[in-house]
């Protein structure tokens, strides 16, 4: 609905009702406005879950794929080190050299409409539905939070936090866009995204796909088996290391006391919504690509 309108909407709308509330808590009686305010909360409510919430209750993939609650570390590693090999031939495809990071040279609008281009070819989209991803207003103010962005569950609006790495952009996008679609949880919008870039025409898109995939797995097998994790990482050349680091960079820098309010008030938001695991439902994306890897 929003899709034509280049800016968001959605933050406008988070930004009138923030500057609302706070004026009504100032005048706020207990006696005279109660009953309205709980009101307004209920209408809201109902909004939210006739608008998106339900999505949550839909059966989750891993549900209909009968996935096992445990991965076996062998299968994890061999998973692992196949996106292993696909990043270094991409990687070499890309950049100078296998010791340099891959140059970018698109800017932040073309990497948005990149990223929506690979999400509306893709032969995962489901019929009829599209999907835009949207430059959010407050891209500080979601570093702060930790956040690369959001899904508008009222304007249904893909939100990207810009001033991350270009690579993370595209990926978030791509995420936010799985979102539109209607997948909800979130290690389903990780996946979606995830197989939809890395089957992407566009060789950036391959490896920042891929890149994504690679690092949930290898955070996964490094909680399993240091020892293999250690194997790993140290295949891979500095052209690599050098994109996971300057993401690791970009998040460290952002880290406040108040994250931790953010990320657990979200993960609340999760567990209340049909996602048990909370903040870590987005690493439940493993074992989606372990059982893919499994049927190769």
């Amino acid at each position: 609905m929003w899709a034509s309108i280049p800016f968001s909407i959605g933050d406008i709308g988070y930004t009138m009702a923030f500057l609302l509330i706070i004026n009504k808590l100032i005048r706020f009686s207990f006696k005279r406005q109660f009953w309205k305010a709980l009101s307004v909360f209920s209408i809201t409510v109902l909004i939210f879950y006739s608008s998106w919430g339900l999505l949550y209750f839909k059966t989750p993939i891993r549900e209909e794929r009968k996935l096992p609650n445990t991965l076996t570390v062998s299968a994890l590693t061999e998973t692992t080190i196949y996106y292993a090999n696909q990043l270094r031939e991409q990687h070499l495809a890309l950049s100078k050299s296998s010791q340099e990071p891959i140059q970018i040279d698109l800017d932040v609008p073309a990497l948005l409409a990149l990223a929506t281009k690979t999400m509306e070819s893709s032969s995962l989209r489901p019929n009829k539905i599209h999907g835009k991803a949207k430059a959010t207003l407050f891209p500080t103010l979601l570093s702060y939070m930790g956040f690369g962005g959001y899904a508008n569950p009222f304007t249904h609006e893909a939100q990207v936090n810009t001033l991350q790495p270009k690579l993370n952009i595209l990926t978030t996008a791509c995420h936010e866009i799985a979102h539109q679609w209607g997948y909800a949880h979130e290690d389903e919008a990780n996946y979606i995204g995830i197989k939809a870039s890395i089957h992407a025409t566009n060789p950036l898109v391959v490896y920042a796909g891929n890149l994504l995939a690679f690092r949930y797995l290898i955070n996964s097998l490094y909680a399993a088996n240091t020892d293999q994790y250690q194997k790993i990482i140290e295949t891979l050349p500095k052209g690599i290391i050098a994109h996971i680091k300057e993401s690791q960079s970009f998040w460290k820098q952002y880290q406040n006391p108040f994250e931790k309010v953010f990320e657990k008030s979200y993960d609340q938001y999760l567990r209340i919504n049909k996602q048990k695991e909370g903040i870590n439902s987005y690493s439940l994306v493993v074992g989606l690509l372990v059982d893919d890897a499994s049927k190769l």
